[in-house]
């Protein structure tokens, strides 16, 4: 069986065209959010900050002291993303971006945070 020259060039361009819609469907969104769960501290003095899955959705509860007694109250936001950029709404935008190498977490207005107990397969918790 011999197949001709435009044949086989037709039969590659479609089996290329099948790998790239493959590899499109691959989800790396999720991955990239699995590693902002955890607990977060901030280097400024920002109210703490914990990230988590619940079902499909990734969560950011702010746990704030207010009122005399400086009472804790934790507010939940919804961790979203728009263009491959992430961020969360509280009233107003927030940007979130993640430093994989070191492993800090940006808020747009809030600064820096550490993560409170950095997973010992991270570089930085093996010192």
């Amino acid at each position: 069986m011999s197949i001709s020259r435009t044949k086989m060039l037709q039969v590659s361009k479609c089996l290329i065209g099948l790998a790239v819609m493959i590899l499109q469907s691959c989800e790396t969104v999720d991955n990239r959010r699995d590693l902002l769960c955890g607990n977060w501290e901030s280097v400024e003095g920002k109210p703490d900050v914990l990230i988590y899955k619940e079902g499909e959705a990734y969560k950011v509860t702010v746990f704030k002291r207010s009122g005399l007694r400086r009472k804790l109250k934790p507010e939940t936001y919804l961790l979203q993303e728009e263009n491959g950029n992430l961020f969360m709404n509280t009233g107003f935008r927030i940007d979130v971006s993640y430093n994989e190498a070191t492993d800090i977490l940006t808020f747009s207005p809030n600064g820096d945070y550490v993560r409170v107990n950095p997973k010992p397969d991270h570089p930085i918790g093996e010192q």
